[in-house]
């Protein structure tokens, strides 16, 4: 499978302690795309309102969650010459409403990518993180959703994957379920929105190691063989957990 990975130097900010672990993909062995310049403005508004998007140019983040946009559709762009293309996730994660930050994300990169992506069709997004993004924002109608939690999973205040944190070793045999129910599905595009938060040496502290990993990638990448996808990595706080993930994802 011919895979590589979007990196912009622009993405690298002292406020935001995930960006700063970007600088050790330099040191795996995958192919790096410089992220594009491009206008972005139009398509994130069509998912945050005028108003917010208005009020966050002042915000810390602001040109950091641009860049990141821009880094998500330079990969959805790439996929014209790859089977996948990774794209790190800093300030445009999953968790920003429509007019509302959540955690460090102030753009919903996530929403951002499906209404992007609209041309594919039929659209796969799966989720697997520690906490529930806000899918809300992104209509049925452009994309189905696929998580771990299912729709019984209760969900905290700050958005945890309660569920998901429970599950433990079982956590890949849940995500084995999935994938044959993406397969049935048969999408043109499969997102993958994957938090590096789900390793055991991140703060959400899941029993989730090496194999656990090994396993999760390989029936991901065994699914996605013969379409195309697009891998949102939500970056976690350790450089480690970042370089030994994409070295799993390089060496397919």
């Amino acid at each position: 499978m011919d895979i590589a990975m979007v990196y912009s130097d622009r993405l690298l900010s002292p406020q935001i302690p995930p960006s700063r672990k970007l600088r050790v993909l330099k040191e795996v062995e995958i192919r790096l795309i410089e992220g594009e310049e491009q206008e972005v403005e139009e398509l994130i508004m069509q998912i945050h309102s005028e108003e917010y998007f208005s009020r966050i140019r002042s915000h810390p983040f602001f040109e950091n969650a641009v860049e990141n946009v821009k880094c998500i559709l330079t990969g959805l762009k790439a996929l014209k010459d790859y089977d996948a293309v990774i794209v790190p996730v800093t300030t445009a994660g999953h968790l920003a409403e429509q007019s509302r930050m959540r955690g460090y994300c102030l753009l919903n990169g996530l929403a951002i990518a499906v209404k992007a992506a609209e041309s594919y069709g039929r659209i796969a997004v799966i989720e697997t993180d520690a906490h529930h993004g806000k899918a809300s924002i992104v209509s049925e109608e452009r994309a189905t959703f696929f998580c771990i939690g299912r729709r019984e999973c209760e969900i905290s205040e700050d958005l945890r994957c309660v569920l998901g944190r429970r599950m433990g070793k079982d956590y890949v045999k849940s995500f084995e379920e999935l994938v044959e129910r993406v397969k049935e599905y048969d999408p043109n595009l499969v997102i993958w929105y994957l938090g590096l938060d789900l390793d055991s040496r991140e703060y959400a502290e899941m029993p989730f190691g090496r194999e656990e990993w090994e396993k999760l990638v390989k029936n991901f990448m065994k699914m996605a063989e013969g379409r195309k996808s697009l891998i949102m990595l939500a970056l976690g706080l350790r450089d480690d957990v970042l370089k030994d993930i994409v070295g799993l994802f390089a060496g397919w």
